[in-house]
């Protein structure tokens, strides 16, 4: 495996159209099936992933402490969730801006409404600990470090519990609501 790696990683950083596919594939894999609400941004999103991996396995950061995929999969969840941080903290929500949306249409209003009951259910179905992350994350717009003082963990058990509790609530929309 750690030889299989090696030679993975020696044809990424030299352009080798195999190697490059291969873990790209692995790329599109998190970035399209794991995470909702990203699909306008895929391509984006994938190119700052090679980005990073390419940066990170120049440096040699990569350790072979995990296999390659694996490593690649964490950089492509957690720049998917960085990414969903960045959008929801930009999109300050207006309250007198709703009420003039709601009179000019009121079918977006009832979808929004609906996804907002969807998301209050989701929410109610995980775990106090999943609900409490998402909420420091999502809602109050903390950043990791922020996050890891309040709750006295470790970033990288921050990054973890907010990639598990982000697929937890996936699995529960797709399970109750598709």
């Amino acid at each position: 495996m750690l030889n299989t790696d090696k030679k993975l990683i020696k044809g990424y950083l030299n352009g080798n159209q195999r190697e490059f596919f291969e873990i790209s594939g692995w790329i599109n894999t998190v970035v399209k099936n794991e995470y909702w609400g990203l699909n306008n941004d895929w391509a984006d999103i994938i190119q700052d992933i090679r980005i990073k991996l390419y940066i990170n396995l120049k440096q040699k950061k990569f350790h072979y402490s995990s296999s390659l995929k694996t490593y690649v999969c964490r950089i492509a969840k957690y720049t998917c969730i960085d990414y969903l941080r960045k959008k929801y903290r930009s999109e300050e929500i207006n309250a007198e801006s709703i009420d003039v949306e709601d009179k000019k249409n009121n079918f977006l209003s009832l979808v929004q409404k609906e996804q907002t009951q969807i998301l209050r259910q989701i929410l109610l179905e995980l775990t106090e600990r999943c609900r409490k992350t998402l909420q420091l994350v999502f809602i109050e717009k903390l950043s990791y470090k922020k996050i890891c003082s309040e709750l006295n963990i470790a970033e990288g058990t921050v990054k973890s519990r907010v990639s598990r509790c982000i697929e937890k609530a996936i699995e529960l929309r797709k399970k109750n609501w598709e």
